[in-house]
């Protein structure tokens, strides 16, 4: 299960491949998935269409974020406090602190 401060509660498509992140602690952040998305493979459908993209929902019973197709994001990386599995942090804003 999620640690509730990871716990992803909302989420808003933002231009480019930013996202608009709203975590259980009322912390939000914006992220850019671009660079993750790179890497193609099962992203490739997101990173490549922008109807797609705009489609993310939240998976509120795991806590994170998810497209059609089952792709969906570590909500854990998503907060940043781990790193995703290609070993980059994702470019980051910081809204608003919990």
């Amino acid at each position: 299960m999620t640690a509730p401060r990871t716990t992803v509660t909302g989420v808003e498509p933002l231009d480019g491949r930013w996202l608009r992140l709203t975590f259980a602690d009322g912390a939000v952040h914006d992220l850019d998935l671009a660079p993750m998305l790179q890497a193609g493979g099962v992203f490739s459908s997101i990173r490549d269409d922008d109807k797609l993209f705009g489609a993310v929902e939240v998976d509120h019973e795991f806590g994170t974020i998810t497209w059609p197709g089952e792709i969906d994001l570590d909500p854990d990386v998503l907060r940043g406090d781990q790193v995703p599995a290609a070993g980059t942090d994702l470019p980051r804003r910081v809204v608003q602190q919990a």
